[in-house]
């Protein structure tokens, strides 16, 4: 997971640098990049940056230093000019020519020889070039993601067995987050979308002959946490967190809503879950720093099983 966080670090960096309009000084990248993508002392973030900007220079991409006008104290900042990277390329955004250039140098795919095309794109595909070109992080992949990957490129229905029930779906979107490749589209019994982690399926993939338009509005995966995906409606749950958890906690979760603050420093938040078990896991990381508040049933189910482990 650490490796995975900083490839997202890294690929917010690229797509910021593509996106600019003119330099960014080193504490307006760290200001514009997602919370927590560099930490908040100085020196810890100051090497952490010089060390990314290193390997993606090492990795060919052209960040550059440059002068920014009305800037008195450093002078200069930094930028990706995207003349430098899309001459041979379709009209990208910047996330996604972000994603392409360094996926390209960064990322290997299980079982895949060195010699399939992502790789050609680093060199002539001579001993020395492949050497260079060694992945930083793999990609898992196996049939089920290599049917979904057919199913999704051609706009295929799709079967498969999860959580015990045969699902019809047509697929929208194939996506590798979180460490998980994740498929997102719609359910043809539930008429809805839904979004499926592939690790979790229970059968192969049939991938089906039937073809769909593509959606105006696609179904895009999100990038939920555990608790937040299932069929079931989503319930607000409530939990005290301690005053030594409340920093981490509200930076983790800032999809849950803080109804209340406590003279101790503690708070109340609120959480929709979908998935009560992997809540409850969720919890236990806190130890005695969070404490159940409603709904009641799942207070009470969560101390029975406290109970039954003493």
């Amino acid at each position: 997971m650490a490796a995975m966080k900083k490839l997202e670090r890294l690929l917010d960096l690229v797509a910021l640098l593509l996106e600019t309009e003119r330099p960014l000084t080193r504490h307006e990248i760290r200001g514009a990049l997602p919370p927590g993508a560099y930490a908040e002392d100085d020196e810890s973030f100051r090497r952490t940056f010089e060390r990314d900007k290193d390997e993606l220079r090492k990795l060919g991409l052209p960040i550059v230093l440059e002068a920014v006008a009305g800037w008195e104290s450093s002078g200069s900042g930094y930028r990706i000019h995207r003349s430098a990277m899309e001459a041979d390329l379709p009209a990208l955004d910047p996330e996604e020519l972000a994603s392409l250039a360094l996926a390209s140098a960064m990322v290997g795919f299980d079982e895949a020889a060195p010699d399939v095309p992502i790789w050609m794109l680093g060199g002539t595909g001579v001993a020395a070039d492949l050497d260079r070109a060694r992945p930083v992080a793999e990609v898992p992949g196996d049939s089920i993601v290599r049917d979904l990957m057919r199913a999704v490129t051609g706009g295929l229905v799709v079967s498969f067995v999860y959580k015990g029930e045969r699902r019809v779906v047509e697929p929208h979107r194939l996506v590798f987050t979180r460490g998980h490749w994740q498929l997102s589209g719609r359910d043809r019994k539930r008429l809805a979308g839904r979004q499926y982690r592939c690790d979790r399926f229970e059968s192969g993939v049939d991938v089906g002959d039937e073809r769909i338009e593509p959606p105006e509005v696609p179904i895009e995966v999100r990038e939920d946490h555990a608790w937040q995906f299932g069929d079931a409606e989503a319930e607000p749950f409530r939990i005290l967190v301690d005053e030594r958890h409340v920093t981490w906690l509200t930076g983790f979760l800032p999809s849950a809503e803080v109804v209340e603050r406590r003279d101790d420093g503690s708070i109340v938040v609120q959480e929709l879950v979908r998935e009560p078990d992997a809540f409850r896991s969720f919890l236990l990381t806190f130890l005695d720093g969070a404490e159940v508040l409603e709904p009641a049933w799942f207070r009470a189910e969560t101390v029975a099983w406290l109970e039954a482990l003493a």
